[in-house]
């Protein structure tokens, strides 16, 4: 029998984070290899340290991990969004700031399954519409998949493409 559990990321919580390192890291690897770049572990890790540590300072800020059976195979950080992306979008969007699904758990169906958790969360936090800027390999094929089309415009941080989704529904899943 299959048992998904979802676990807030706290600073306080000294073995989740190092869990959450695990993850994270091969996570920005694989991102900024696929943008050519070649990542700094030291870099890395201090940018998640930065991210655990704004973790509980806001209620609609969410970093979990998905165990399967006790295991972690994935995390993803995740928002409303408070700013307007360089007014391109309305404040008020739920993001996606980070998603990563373990290689060896990918294809089933794990990934829809975190989706689905963080769209429940993100509109009980009050989103309605959703918007990330995907990894043009691995990311694209899959936010399409769960309903996100590419809106035209750009991230200037980023320079990738803006995705967006809008509720149609208040069905949770």
């Amino acid at each position: 029998m299959e048992k998904i559990e979802f676990v807030q990321i706290c600073k306080e919580n000294e073995a989740i984070c190092e869990i959450a390192k695990e993850l994270w890291v091969p996570f920005i690897k694989e991102v900024n290899e696929h943008d050519g770049k070649i990542p700094n572990e030291a870099k890395i890790s201090d940018g998640l340290k930065k991210r655990i540590d704004i973790q509980g300072k806001r209620k609609d800020m969410h970093f979990e991990i998905l165990f399967l059976n006790d295991t972690p195979v994935a995390i993803a950080m995740f928002a409303i969004d408070l700013g307007t992306v360089y007014g391109l979008l309305e404040k008020g969007y739920g993001t996606v700031m980070g998603f990563y699904i373990h290689p060896q758990y990918r294809r089933m169906g794990l990934g829809k399954k975190f989706w689905f958790h963080i769209e429940d969360t993100l509109r009980a936090d009050g989103a309605l519409n959703f918007y990330i800027c995907p990894d043009s390999v691995t990311g694209v094929p899959f936010w399409a998949k769960m309903g996100f089309e590419d809106s035209g415009l750009i991230d200037p941080d980023e320079n990738k493409p803006i995705y967006t989704k809008q509720l149609k529904n208040s069905i949770i899943h």
